[in-house]
This record gives structure tokens, C-alpha cells and sequence, in this order.
């Protein structure tokens, strides 16, 4: 496991310790929630950059209402 170094305000790192904080592991989990909400951020903005498709709104909820009917049966 590679090991970093992160600089923390004093009065945090002393609140932190005192209410028994893994730090690691709260860092780790804070990298992984920023690195997943960039990824999710990128492809939003991919997707933004998309040429329309032509379909409309009511042409997608059909498409719904028959997918529904197909799996489900004509009274989903």
C-alpha cells in the first residue's frame, strides 16, 4: 500500500484523534467518494456533448410502457 502524506489544520487532526477517527481510512473513503463523483461528473459532461438524438420524451415513456408490457405483462 502506498503511503502519502496530508496536512491537516491542528485543531482537525487534534478533533479527530480525540474522537478516535481512523484517519486512513476516512481518507481513503473521502478519495474514493471525490474520485467516483468526478467519474460521474466527466461522463455527465460527455453525455452533455452528445448530438440530440432526435427521440422525444413521449417516445422514450412508450418505449417504457412496452418494455413494461413485455416483462411484466399488460397490466404493469
Amino acid at each position: 500500500m502506498a503511503r502519502v502524506n496530508i496536512y491537516l489544520p491542528e485543531d482537525l487532526a487534534r478533533e479527530a484523534k480525540a474522537a478516535g477517527l481512523n484517519i486512513s481510512r476516512v481518507a481513503q473513503e473521502a478519495l474514493r467518494a471525490e474520485l467516483a463523483a468526478r467519474r460521474v461528473s466527466d461522463w455527465l459532461e460527455a453525455v452533455r456533448r452528445l448530438p440530440p438524438t432526435g427521440i422525444t420524451h413521449e417516445d422514450v415513456l412508450a418505449a417504457l410502457d412496452e418494455a413494461r408490457a413485455e416483462l411484466w405483462g399488460d397490466d404493469a
